[in-house]
């Protein structure tokens, strides 16, 4: 059985993470969602900051959290993240708040897609990236690259693509 790699980051409830009761603020979780989608490309030598200087972008397009228990001031959790992908655009990314007990305590789904910021088009990863290398050969072929590069580690890390 192939199973996909976990991306982990480790984090600590601070004060500027905690309302006064010191339960972490449910804003505060989608910071951290997007910390460790960044921190698992950086991982695996993709550059969040050189995607969108390539005219790239990965924005949320839905989400969801299933709080099953608070976390509190000072708690070190690890949030575990895997991406899926299959044959349409969108990327899922599921992430898994663990305390030091590996508790899960929160459940987090976000669903993302990869845009030619010029022209705010999706691009679909998928086995046919090469019909988007040729057509856009002549104007970005760079940034064609970078998505290929993040295709390419998809497949080849985390996704098999029937």
């Amino acid at each position: 059985m192939n199973s996909k790699p976990v991306w982990k980051i480790e984090k600590i409830v601070l004060p500027q993470h905690a309302d006064h009761a010191g339960v972490m603020w449910h804003g505060k979780y989608f910071n951290w969602l997007e910390e460790s989608r960044i921190n698992a490309l950086s991982e695996v030598g993709i550059s969040y900051f050189e995607l969108t200087k390539n005219g790239l972008d990965l924005p949320l397009i839905n989400t969801s959290i299933k709080y099953k228990s608070p976390l509190f001031l000072g708690e070190k959790i690890t949030i575990e993240s895997e991406f899926n992908i299959d044959k349409s655009p969108r990327i899922n990314v599921i992430s898994k708040f663990h305390n030091k007990k590996n508790e899960i305590l929160t459940i987090a789904e976000v669903n993302l897609v990869l845009i030619n910021k010029l022209n705010f088009s999706i691009i679909k990863i998928s086995r046919k990236i090469n019909a988007y290398k040729s057509f856009y050969r002549a104007q970005i072929y760079r940034m064609v690259r970078v998505v290929y590069s993040i295709f390419l580690y998809l497949c080849n890390f985390c996704f098999s693509i029937s």
